[in-house]
């Protein structure tokens, strides 16, 4: 008995999948490279961790699946940034108000955990004592500070606004 796999031509299994990324990648605009490029960070992380433990001795499944989770995680993180954006820009535009970008949040949250993997993946790296130059490891932390100092900063600017309508 053949099953449905055995009857599929991969051209359309290709075909489809590429129509599929089409679709999200101009649903998201500029957000879909940073978030492939989040998602690769998380593999490298979780691979990188999954290696350390293993250097040390120290492999465990519940560590493993919560590392998992985790990432799983970020991905809610990274949706609820996007779901504000998109509720600002529609309610901006209710009221009049044209903001001419389509992601603010999301991007700024997505590098930030990107930022945050790469430092994971340092910290990895570190912890089964290979020899890092230090201005690297400084200079992914300073960039993950400025993106979350930018943030606090359109978080604050919304804040001003806000006391000066009341």
């Amino acid at each position: 008995m053949k099953n449905l796999f055995d009857k599929t031509d991969p051209v359309i299994v290709k075909t489809g999948f590429v129509g599929f990324m089409t679709i999200i990648a101009a649903q998201l605009g500029i957000l879909f490279p940073v978030l492939v490029l989040l998602l690769l960070c998380m593999v490298v992380d979780y691979i990188t961790g999954i290696i350390s433990a293993g250097y040390h001795g120290k492999i465990k499944s519940s560590v493993g699946l919560w590392g998992i989770v985790k990432k799983l995680l970020y991905a809610v993180i990274v949706a609820v940034a996007i779901a504000c954006d998109w509720v600002i820009i529609n309610v901006a535009e209710q009221v009049g108000i044209i903001i001419p970008a389509d992601t603010f949040f999301g991007l700024l949250v997505s590098l930030w955990l990107i930022f945050n993997e790469l430092i994971s993946i340092l910290e990895n790296l570190i912890e089964m004592e290979m020899t890092l130059p230090g201005f690297l490891i400084a200079l992914v932390d300073k960039f993950k500070h400025l993106i979350e100092n930018q943030g606090s900063a359109a978080v604050d600017a919304v804040n001003v606004k806000d006391k000066e309508n009341e």
